[in-house]
């Protein structure tokens, strides 16, 4: 384990860091360095983590922590200070990763960019959705920026298959083991090539089989957070209840849109549709509500 970005974090800059830095397994590392002395040559490249289709393993500390090392190297290496806080450089929505991304593109190369809820927009099942659709579009027309992008999910195979083996150049499947004792303990991860992550793609997929094609390595990482625990944690928990009240949003509008066609194209009186609102969503709107919603929209009889 080498420790790095000690620069950045001594002693003392977080209350339980009694060295400078943070650990960062050697393989884990030397991967990254490869990466690092390349991306100056125009590339930019694309890693995904998941945590084996489960939660709350550790997905985004390892996530943070790669992001960290990647903007200490290119200043250190480089001489090239790029963007590193939460505000600028972790997402958690979709709409913010376009926004930001090309924001913090057009003014500054090489930077970490971290999308820490990939999953609610990635899954291979909402293949036809504007969301996905628009984050495929960023992924193929973000290389201009030269970034190191970080994709979060709780499940490598619900990503489509043009990310999980052609956009990303590795995979990382974070993982927890159990203690004699019976406690479950986070920092264990496994490394797929992008080779490797193909074939376990392929052969693993039908059945959601981590074990359906070996791994390069394996590694640990410790609970070290570069951006302060706090503002993440309440970054995250906001981004969620705006996503929740989104879905909400989204929900009440196909319902007034199912309103309004049943009474404008099909002709149904706005007793019936209450009736069958009240039948298969449990409540029955006012006469007064329903008008309101049905004269929001103007449909066509024909």
């Amino acid at each position: 384990m080498a420790r790095v970005c000690v620069d950045w974090f001594p002693i003392g800059s977080r209350k339980y860091q009694k060295e400078p830095g943070f650990y960062m397994d050697d393989n884990l590392k030397c991967q990254l360095d490869i990466l690092l002395k390349n991306i100056v040559n125009d590339w930019d490249f694309t890693i995904i983590i998941s945590g084996g289709g489960e939660v709350r393993v550790g997905k985004s500390v390892l996530e943070m922590q790669i992001m960290a090392y990647w903007a200490y190297q290119i200043e250190k290496v480089y001489g090239i200070k790029v963007p590193f806080s939460i505000d600028e450089n972790l997402i958690f929505q979709w709409e913010k990763l376009i926004e930001q991304g090309n924001l913090i593109g057009q003014k500054s190369k090489y930077c970490p960019m971290g999308y820490d809820e990939a999953g609610e927009t990635m899954e291979g099942t909402k293949a036809m959705s504007r969301e996905l659709k628009a984050v495929r579009d960023y992924l193929r027309e973000c290389g201009q920026y030269n970034f190191l992008n970080v994709l979060v999910l709780p499940e490598f195979f619900d990503l489509p298959k043009g990310i999980a083996l052609t956009r990303s150049i590795l995979f990382i499947d974070v993982f927890y083991v159990t203690s004699e004792d019976g406690l479950f303990q986070r920092g264990y991860f496994k490394f797929y090539s992008r080779k490797h992550k193909k074939q376990l793609y392929l052969k693993g997929k039908k059945e959601l089989n981590y074990k359906a094609h070996p791994y390069n390595f394996q590694g640990k990482f410790n609970n070290f957070y570069p951006f302060d625990e706090q503002e993440y944690r309440e970054k995250k928990m906001e981004a969620l209840r705006k996503r929740e009240t989104n879905k909400k949003d989204s929900t009440k509008e196909a319902r007034d849109l199912a309103w309004a066609l049943l009474y404008h194209k099909f002709g149904m009186p706005q007793d019936e549709i209450g009736k069958l609102t009240l039948k298969h969503c449990g409540f029955k709107p006012s006469s007064g509500n329903m008008s309101d919603v049905i004269s929001k929209f103007e449909i066509s009889e024909s």
